[in-house]
C-alpha cells in the first residue's frame, strides 16, 4: 500500500511532514549556523598597540631616540606582552632554591625589568644582573641594581667571579644551539659547590604556546624540559628538578628547570 506524502505546514523556522498516520516535526536546517561557516572575508578595525606601550613606558617619550631602535623596541613591546605582576608572583616560588647564607653573588642573566633581582634583595640575598638590552640596563641601575650591560657569554669568559646561582629565566628560548651550548658550560664553571642553576622557559607541551610563540620576533625556538635536563646534566649539574607555573586549560605554561652542582 503506497503512503501519501504531505507537507502541510510552515510554521516560522518549523516544518511538519505527514507520512501516513506519521507526523514529524523538524526546523529548517541554517547550514551557515550548523557548520559554523565563516565570511569569506571579514575586516576589522585594530586598535594602536605602539600607542598603549608608549602611554606605559617609564622613559619619557623625547628621550627615545637615545636608544637604539631595537633596545626601545624591545622595551616598548615588553610594556604590552608581559605582565610585571604574574612574573614576580610566578618568581616567588624560585627563591627558596637560592642560598641566603653564600658570600657570592647571585648572577641573574637576562634580568629584563628586574623582577627576580627585586625578590632577592628582599631576601637580602647579593645579587647583579646581566642585560644586552640598554635602555632596561640604564633604568635598573637608576633604581640602585647592580646590571651590566654586556652579552653573557663574552661576561662570564672575562669574569674571574664564583657565583652563588645562575638564573636564566624566559631567556634560552632567543639562543642558538651553539650559544646555549656554551653559556650552560660557563655557568657550571662559575657556580660554586652546591650552587644552582635555573632556567624557566615556555614549556612547549602546551599548545597555546605553540600557537603564540613567535609573537616576540626575538624567539628562535621552544626547549623541551628533557633536551634542557640532558644538556644540564652532560655539562655536570646534578639533581635536576622542573617547577610548573601558570596553569590554563592546555596545562602550564612556564616550567623551570632547577639543577645542583654538587
Amino acid at each position: 500500500m503506497s503512503r501519501k506524502v504531505i507537507y502541510k505546514e510552515k510554521i516560522g523556522d518549523k516544518r511538519i511532514l505527514h507520512i501516513g498516520n506519521f507526523k514529524f516535526v523538524y526546523k529548517k536546517f541554517n547550514l551557515n549556523k550548523l557548520f559554523k561557516l565563516k565570511p569569506f572575508v571579514k575586516e576589522k578595525k585594530l586598535n594602536s598597540l605602539l600607542d598603549l606601550a608608549v602611554s606605559r613606558s617609564e622613559v619619557n617619550k623625547s628621550e627615545f631616540s637615545n636608544y637604539s631602535k631595537k633596545d626601545l623596541y624591545y622595551y616598548l613591546f615588553e610594556n604590552i606582552f608581559y605582565d610585571k605582576q604574574v612574573i614576580t608572583k610566578i618568581q616567588k616560588n624560585y627563591i627558596k632554591f637560592v642560598s641566603k647564607h653564600s658570600s657570592n653573588y647571585f648572577l641573574d642573566i637576562g634580568c629584563g625589568r628586574g623582577e627576580f633581582l627585586s625578590l632577592l634583595k628582599s631576601e637580602n640575598i647579593k645579587s647583579k644582573g646581566l642585560e644586552i638590552n640598554s635602555l632596561e640596563c640604564k633604568l635598573l641601575n637608576q633604581k640602585g641594581f647592580d646590571v651590566i650591560n654586556e652579552d653573557a657569554v663574552t661576561y662570564l669568559q672575562n669574569s674571574n667571579e664564583v657565583y652563588s646561582g645562575i638564573s636564566l629565566i624566559q631567556v634560552v628560548e632567543h639562543l642558538t644551539f651553539d650559544y646555549l651550548f656554551e653559556l650552560i658550560f660557563l655557568a657550571y664553571k662559575k657556580i660554586e659547590t652546591n650552587g644552582i642553576l635555573l632556567i624557566e622557559t615556555l614549556s612547549p607541551l602546551n599548545i597555546h604556546n605553540l600557537k603564540y610563540f613567535h609573537t616576540d620576533l626575538t624567539h628562535i625556538r621552544p626547549v623541551p624540559f628533557q633536551s634542557m635536563q640532558f644538556l644540564c646534566e652532560f655539562v655536570g649539574f646534578k639533581n635536576c628538578k622542573i617547577v610548573y607555573s601558570l596553569p590554563d586549560k592546555n596545562g602550564y605554561i612556564n616550567y623551570a628547570l632547577v639543577a645542583e652542582k654538587l
